[in-house]
């Protein structure tokens, strides 16, 4: 399975699974302490993978470094939203969306080693090219 399809399916499947936490956030919470943690950080999760496999699924073609760009460029936006919240006395700062991001940083760039996308292109432009 190439790079491509794997952040396909990161994007769907964390599309679909945002919208669902998004709509029955509020069902769960109060059920169990690790639940509550889980469904108030998972989001920060899923906006750094939803963000980085939407590029990777619809721009036209994407180089590694490239994509290490996008990476680290939505992780620092991401941990620079959370640092803000500190200051906004409507918000809230939670360690716990700090990792979260974290985490997603890490499993992108461990796929990004692995499974590297090279110079690739759509397919429809690659039979323009042809």
């Amino acid at each position: 399975m190439d790079n491509r399809a794997i952040h396909l399916i990161m994007f769907t499947l964390s599309a679909i699974l945002s919208l669902a936490i998004k709509l029955n956030r509020e069902v769960y919470i109060g059920i169990n302490g690790g639940l509550d943690v889980l469904m108030g950080s998972v989001m920060s999760y899923l906006y750094v993978v939803i963000l980085v496999s939407g590029y990777v699924t619809f721009a036209h073609s994407v180089t590694n470094r490239k994509l290490r760009n996008c990476i680290i460029s939505i992780t620092c936006g991401a941990l620079l939203w959370e640092v803000h919240q500190a200051f906004i006395p409507e918000m809230y700062f939670d360690w716990n969306d700090i990792v979260a991001t974290l985490l997603a940083f890490t499993v992108l760039m461990l796929i990004q080693r692995y499974k590297p996308v090279g110079n690739s292109v759509h397919s429809s432009a690659a039979i323009g090219n042809g």
